[in-house]
């Protein structure tokens, strides 16, 4: 996936599916769970009764019934009751998701934050889905590789035997990555002692003591059984998601969409078939010990499990359902080209076992299984164990094959100082994937960058927050790959950063970039629709102010090469700068005007000696003077908003068309604000818990500060997608002006808050 097209129209067919299954969950599915809770609590009162009896086969029996109780437990019961199968059914009592009191060794906040927050948005995305490898393992060969992986098999051997105890503190240590809190900390480390205590205590001494005068099988039986259960569900869990055929993704970013959602969904899941022999083994157990009439189905051990496929289709479908719409998924996969996995259960024991093993050394996907190509390049296999050891992953993410688009990492080929040190031009290497990726003159690149919350050299940041800044890219795709013929591959992205005095991101980039660097690429470069030049030809006039010449000379630079040097260029070029020194790009800008025959004007503030500069500001007696047919010109201006706004406002007074005046600037325009009305909205963040009032004018972005949590921001006019946010609920006035926005749910379910303000009160994914 990642760039290539999905299958048109899977996700209308996922939805139809779904709302035809939900819409037939009644009260037989209620029923059947409570038969279910019924038959837990017999194999589970059955296993007391063993273990109050003693005995060498009492012991193994009531160990494997402690293990199919653990199994029942997790996947037909609290795994699913979780997702909120029958929260909307009449009646639910203890089954809804939020009174349903687990009866397994978990958190069940940390649960919902790891499971339904941080697994099931972000199904085997690497960076974003913590479980894979359960943040600790290395499951997949596109997961990144740390030292202590050099010995997984024995830790996983070691930690088995600690299994139950373990297992709430391994689903905070995910939850904690979600929700972002350090490991030593109250989140993550006082309800997991709480819970393993309290199972401790009823395995090691309330149960044993209990049992008379055997406590030491029963101590035993009930080791051995929550052992067995934990790891029975841990294995089948990982083989859901991991080894084999399975795929992992980049990022897909903000504009992922449903198709893409989907497909990946089904292309990173796995069924698993049941074994013949194992099921007959634990049938008979079950019909020797545990009397009950209507026995419930032995799928029921495995609930969303075996049908793990449909459970990330539709998560809040109880398993009952799951298994009852199996066949229509796999035929729906099949009619979109996609693959069902399906492997049998004792297949997939040889499999996880050599891929955990294979996965302890450094290979990644390109990699895994043909070692002679990471010996045939020494150096990146030290720069990996080098890496691994000291727990710093590799910008480039040398072990996942699939390119990225979104926070994908550059490498800085150059950084050259300009304008006399104001200014940073820097060439960046595309990164992996990018070779066919093409851009317009006049495109730009969002750059995303981590800084201190109060980075402004006083030492008081509390904290990290990130922007995002965008930069106009000094050639299109066509000039980039004509930039540079000692490169090996398509040519380099150019920018040019221009110091801002107290500015966050350009002052940090203009000290920082260096030669094999790397900086994080929010998305491949984009073009602000207004500013894109059609097919050249048609005379020009340019202006730009300062930096402002980025994305103009990208433009006289297509110009000048469509055009052909013979025929001649009828483009004008004014250029505005403080003083001579702030002047970027001037040999080439003068060689360029030279070559083609376009015109050249460079202009300063501050009187100069030189020959070729002019002292003066853009207006109106500077148009009329240079460019008498200005109104006539296509006009494209690059400068401050304020430049902006004048330019227009003359070349309109001088007869030019609306249409044929195109600007770009990236300073974040003046939203347009509703007048106050009195209304007050609560705006509530989901992950956080936190809540605040707001009028209708105040953004969500600026809800999100007053609640003390961070978003990553940008140009603050919704283009370059960095703050993009989840809505859960509500209307913002995004939608009540979009035409057809109640039908948009694309609109509806990702927005930027940046630009969007409340219409009713809002619940965000933050």
């Amino acid at each position: 996936m990642n760039g290539a097209a999905p299958p048109s129209g899977l996700a209308a067919a996922v939805e139809e599916l779904y709302a035809r299954a939900k819409a037939e969950v009644g009260q037989e599915d209620l029923d059947h769970i409570r038969h279910v809770t019924a038959y837990g609590r017999a194999i589970d009162a059955r296993r007391r009764e063993l273990l109050r009896e003693g005995g060498p086969r009492a012991i193994r029996r009531a160990t494997a019934l402690e293990m199919m109780y653990r199994l029942m437990q997790f996947s037909e019961l609290g795994h699913n009751i979780v997702h909120g199968s029958y929260d909307h059914l009449p009646g639910n009592g203890e089954y809804h998701s939020d009174r349903y009191d687990w009866d397994f060794n978990v958190d069940v906040d940390h649960w919902k934050t790891m499971h339904h927050a941080g697994h099931h948005p972000n199904t085997n995305i690497v960076g974003k889905d913590h479980d894979l490898g359960y943040s600790v393992f290395r499951g997949s060969a596109g997961q990144d590789w740390y030292g202590h992986h050099l010995g997984q098999v024995a830790l996983i051997s070691a930690l088995a035997a600690l299994a139950p105890v373990a297992a709430p503190f391994f689903l905070a240590n995910i939850a904690r990555k979600v929700e972002h809190h350090p490991f030593f900390s109250a989140y993550t480390l006082r309800s997991p002692a709480r819970i393993a205590r309290r199972d401790a205590r009823r395995r090691f001494v309330d149960e044993p003591f209990r049992s008379g005068w055997k406590p030491l099988p029963t101590l035993v039986a009930n080791y051995f059984g929550g052992v067995a259960g934990y790891m029975s569900v841990l294995f089948l869990v990982l083989i859901e998601h991991h080894a084999g055929e399975l795929e992992l993704f980049t990022d897909p970013g903000p504009d992922e969409t449903a198709d893409q959602y989907y497909e990946r969904q089904i292309r990173a899941t796995r069924n698993f078939l049941p074994s013949a022999q194992m099921d007959e083994a634990l049938t008979r157990i079950l019909e020797e010990e545990v009397p009950f009439d209507n026995r419930p189905d032995l799928r029921i051990f495995y609930g969303g499990l075996d049908t793990h496929v449909e459970h990330h289709l539709f998560p809040d479908l109880p398993p009952s359902m799951q298994r009852k719409i199996a066949p229509e998924v796999r035929a729906l996969a099949a009619r979109f080209g996609l693959p069902y996995h399906e492997t049998p259960l004792l297949e997939t024991v040889p499999l996880i076992a050599k891929t955990l093993t294979g996965l302890s050394v450094p290979f990644g996907e390109r990699e895994f299984g043909r070692p002679a190509e990471l010996l045939r390049d020494p150096s990146s296999l030290v720069r990996r164990v080098i890496s691994g050891f000291t727990y710093r992953p590799l910008p480039e993410s040398p072990y996942l094959d699939k390119p990225r688009f979104h926070n994908a990492p550059a490498r800085v080929l150059s950084a050259t100082p300009v304008a006399g040190g104001d200014a940073i031009s820097v060439r960046l290497a595309r990164p992996r994937g990018w070779e066919d990726v093409e851009w317009e003159a006049g495109a730009y690149i969002s750059v995303r960058v981590e800084v201190d919350d109060d980075d402004h050299g006083t030492g008081t940041g509390t904290g990290r927050v990130e922007l995002v800044r965008q930069y106009s890219l000094v050639r299109d795709s066509i000039d980039s790959r004509l930039d540079d013929s000692r490169l090996d591959g398509p040519g380099p992205l150019e920018i040019c950063v221009k110091r801002v005095n107290g500015g966050r991101v350009s002052t940090r980039l203009n000290d920082a970039l260096k030669p094999g660097r790397h900086v994080t690429l929010v998305g491949v470069p984009q073009s602000s629709g207004d500013f894109a030049m059609p097919e050249p030809g048609a005379p020009s006039l340019l202006i730009a102010g300062g930096v402002g010449i980025t994305p103009i000379i990208s433009l006289l630079r297509r110009i000048a090469r469509d055009a052909g040097a013979s025929a001649g260029v009828d483009a004008t070029l004014l250029y505005f700068n403080r003083d001579e020194r702030s002047i970027i790009y001037e040999a080439e800008l003068r060689r360029l005007a030279r070559d083609s025959g376009a015109t050249l004007h460079l202009f300063t503030d501050t009187p100069s000696g030189r020959d070729g500069l002019t002292t003066g500001r853009l207006d109106p007696k500077v148009l009329r003077s240079l460019v008498p047919d200005a109104a006539d010109r296509e006009t494209y201006v690059c400068a401050p908003a304020a430049v902006i706004d004048l330019a227009r406002g003359w070349l309109r007074d001088l007869g030019q068309p609306a249409e044929r005046f195109h600007a770009e600037s990236f300073t974040a325009p003046e939203l347009e604000r509703p007048a106050d009305d009195g209304s007050r909205y609560t705006v509530h963040f989901r992950r956080t818990g936190a809540s605040v009032e707001i009028d209708g004018a105040t953004t969500l972005l600026e809800a999100a500060g007053r609640a003390g949590i961070s978003v990553p921001t940008g140009c603050e006019r919704g283009l370059c997608k960095a703050c993009v946010t989840g809505k859960l609920s509500g209307t913002t006035s995004t939608e009540a002006r979009a035409a057809g926005g109640a039908t948009d749910a694309e609109v509806r379910e990702r927005i930027t808050v940046c630009t969007a303000m409340p219409c009713s009160d809002i619940e965000l994914d933050l």
